[in-house]
């Protein structure tokens, strides 16, 4: 490398570290403004609620505040409530000091990770606060009652705050969500009830503060919002004062009604807001000169907001847009499938139409073939045709029915009019010789034409189930919040590339997906903790799966059932490979699945056909596949294999770990065993296994499983009884322990049958 080359280098490399260190700085400088800004916020918050409360208000405080939320906005919260408490002066101070000081002792003990313990203790140390603090200072009766009624006010306020906050982590606030706008409506009533004791001689606080909120809500929110926020801010201002919160009627109403000058832009719904609370004033007889300063300083807060900067990002609505995109492209190219496979079919019938041979056809080939050159072909064929011709399809009749031909085949008539016997049985067995080839090769076109649209027609249902995955998760909650700490914790634990999603079904239940280019490098059951801590939610044990060099994982929120399993297998006579395969998982959705494969035959031939169907089974499920489709997708995989016959059985066990609700399907498969209490239910269907050609219907049997039910699987190298089966059913042992005690007996019973033997136990806990 030359001298200029090398200084050309070095100085490239100085411009592009003195370009990234600014970058860096603006990226932390923005963070660090971000950061400020969101707990100033609540610093605010805490100060305006300490500051509105009394010695025996009933109205929530800032402990009641900090002890809901968590973190630095906890803190800060804390810090406004110290600095409200100080302007109450000595000795009403000590009060909010005291109950701050209860509460972060409270907030030291370590958090619980269920939802339903971390609430018990918000609650715990927002009325200890409240009540410790001021009982002291209660002289009779009716002020004891009245510290009673705000401890439980306090408690109230802190659990609801602490629910809303944790959902706002996870999945955003859903004003649609019944359970979401109930929290939001309470901490509105109850913050607006302590915000309205502060009323001064020319505004009052809460007031102030609703016709902000309201306008600044309305603008980015829409009217559902602006609607659930000021019904909650009236009846809590209302509760502080019936004069206050009548006033507070007319500012929703007026801010409510200023969304006619939106489209005029901010100035003007301003001054529309002003124009209409001046105009109800007047109306209601309230007195206008304090009421002109509140709405002047509420629309001024309004104008100086930039809400341009703070409008809600789109990317919700662009998840949306691309999920629905998605969705119509893979239901496109579904139907552009299925019309493939009708047009190979409707070309197929044009073409069998035109070239098809029949066994009509063969006395004129054969004919043709033989007597075109016969001096007597005119005699024959034209005086005694119709005799010629049922003679030779005499001799095609006989030769399907397997006789073979000779020169004495002809009927004495025929013979002695015919010169050329021999040429004649000749082209006749040649010709029926070659019509068979042409039916075989018909046949076998048609069964790998019909191999080929099943298999169109199982990638056109493929592409239907993910285009209908988005109608069963509701993308609109996604967080990206959370699935940003769900990545940080999968980069830590060694996946490059992380991408996670964070979403919830229909049933509110959280469902966790990501995909990386490298394998965590801890277990399972450990990340699974992680991730339950980082989002919030109780997590069933990670799936990770990969393929072709990327990974995948899946999680989903802990059901309220959960599952023991035991299997035991036992191979044929001296085979050290047992044929049966069988594999167990639990989708995101809380499906739990049982699938138990026997091969034809025993051994590893017949390990081949198990583990097959059992693999490519258990990946399409796995995928978010139907069973239905992933049944004949598997169905058509064991038909085209091999060349020889090749078929499994298929036991299928779905039980949903979060209803109780249970299916078996069975293709071939022996009777499933479901001891329910103390009946003993028998799942017997008679079906076809996979992979003996045709369409596969699976046939399924229903019903509902429990606590302390249990479930039976095993092959068909098992002949049970069900007197002695039943009382083992009952026995309360370990499942592994339950299968090898029935594997064992059935090898060493007198009906044994001379074959593999596999055995799974599941017991519902």
């Amino acid at each position: 490398m030359t001298e200029k080359t090398e200084k050309s280098t070095k100085t490239k490399r100085i411009k592009t570290i003195r370009r990234t260190v600014p970058i860096q700085r603006v990226n932390t400088f923005l963070h660090w403004k971000e950061f400020l800004l969101e707990n100033a916020v609540w610093a605010l918050t805490g100060f305006g609620l300490e500051l509105g409360t009394s010695d025996f208000s009933a109205a929530p405080g800032a402990a009641a505040l900090a002890a809901g939320l968590s973190g630095n906005r906890a803190l800060f919260a804390m810090i406004g409530g110290i600095i409200g408490a100080l302007l109450h002066g000595f000795p009403g101070a000590v009060t909010g000091f005291a109950a701050l000081a209860i509460v972060l002792a409270a907030r030291i003990l370590p958090d619980m990770h269920n939802p339903r313990l971390r609430a018990v203790l918000r609650f715990v140390a927002a009325a200890s606060g409240v009540f410790f603090s001021r009982i002291a200072q209660a002289a009779n009766t009716a002020e004891l009652l009245a510290v009673v009624v705000a401890a439980l006010t306090s408690a109230i306020f802190a659990v609801c705050v602490c629910a809303l906050s944790e959902s706002a982590l996870i999945r955003g606030v859903d004003i649609g969500e019944p359970r979401d706008c109930a929290l939001g409506c309470v901490i509105v009533a109850l913050g607006f009830f302590s915000l309205g004791a502060l009323d001064y001689s020319i505004i009052n606080v809460g007031r102030l503060v609703m016709g902000t909120a309201l306008m600044t809500v309305t603008a980015r929110r829409g009217l559902s919002w602006c609607a659930a926020v000021g019904i909650s801010a009236i009846l809590g201002l209302c509760a502080q004062s019936p004069q206050i919160g009548a006033g507070a009627a007319l500012i929703a109403f007026s801010a409510a009604s200023g969304c006619v000058f939106a489209k005029y832009g901010k100035l003007a719904r301003a001054a529309g807001f002003l124009f209409i609370s001046s105009l109800a004033m007047l109306i209601t007889g309230i007195d206008e000169g304090m009421w002109r300063i509140f709405t002047e300083c509420a629309a001024a807060a309004f104008v100086v907001i930039p809400i341009e900067k703070i409008k809600v990002p789109e990317s919700d609505f662009s998840d949306r847009t691309i999920a629905l995109m998605l969705r119509e492209r893979l239901n496109f190219a579904a139907d552009a499938i299925s019309g493939i496979g009708a047009g190979i079919n409707a070309a197929a019938d044009a073409l069998d139409r035109k070239y098809y041979t029949t066994l009509d056809e063969l006395p004129e080939k054969a004919a043709d073939k033989c007597c075109r050159s016969c001096p007597n072909s005119m005699t024959c064929w034209g005086k005694n045709y119709e005799l010629f011709h049922a003679e030779f399809s005499k001799l095609a009749a006989q030769l399907r029915a397997g006789i073979e031909l000779t020169e004495f085949s002809m009927s004495p008539e025929c013979a002695e009019l015919c010169i050329n016997k021999s040429g004649v049985i000749k082209a006749v067995t040649a010709q029926y010789s070659r019509y068979l080839s042409v039916m075989t090769d018909e046949r076998r076109v048609r069964e790998l034409r019909r191999i080929y649209t099943d298999q169109l027609a199982g990638v056109r249902d493929i592409l239907r189930d993910m285009g209908d995955l988005r109608a069963e998760i509701n993308t609109s909650n996604r967080s990206r919040a959370a699935e940003k700490r769900a990545e940080d914790i999968l980069r830590e634990n060694g996946m490059d590339l992380p991408q996670a999603f964070v979403m919830f079904d229909r049933r509110g239940k959280l469902r966790f997906e990501a995909y990386g280019a490298a394998e965590p490098r801890v277990e399972p059951e450990y990340l699974g903790t992680l991730l339950s801590k980082s989002l919030g939610r109780e997590l069933e044990t990670p799936e990770i799966s990969g393929s072709s060099g990327r990974y995948r994982i899946t999680a989903g929120e802990r059901t309220a059932l959960s599952a023991k399993i035991g299997a035991f297998q036992i191979p044929r006579g001296s085979n050290r490979v047992c044929g049966d395969c069988y594999e167990t998982f639990t989708d995101p959705c809380g499906m739990l699945y049982v699938i138990l494969s026997d091969g034809m035959g025993s051994g590893s031939r017949a390990r081949v056909d198990s583990a097959m169907a059992c693999s490519v089974l258990s990946k399409l499920l796995k995928s978010g596949i139907s069973l239905k489709v992933a049944l004949e997708t598997v169905n058509t995989v064991l038909m085209v294999k091999s060349s020889d016959e090749s078929f499994a059985t298929l036991d299928i066990c779905r039980i949903d770990l979060n209803s109780g609700e249970c299916a078996v399907y069975k293709a071939g498969a022996a009777t499933t065993y479901i001891k329910s209490s103390d009946k003993l239910i028998r799942a017997a269907l008679s079906s076809p296994p996979a992979g003996l050609g045709g369409r596969l219907s699976v046939p399924a049997q229903k019903f509902t499983v429990g606590s302390g039910d249990v479930i039976l699987m095993m092959t068909d190298g098992i002949v049970p009884d069900e007197k002695w089966l039943s009382k083992e059913l009952s026995r309360r042992v370990e499942p592994r322990e339950l299968s090898e005690r029935i594997a064992k007996a059935a090898r060493s019973g007198d009906n044994a049958r001379d074959d593999d033997i596999s055995v799974i136990a599941l017991v519902v806990t």
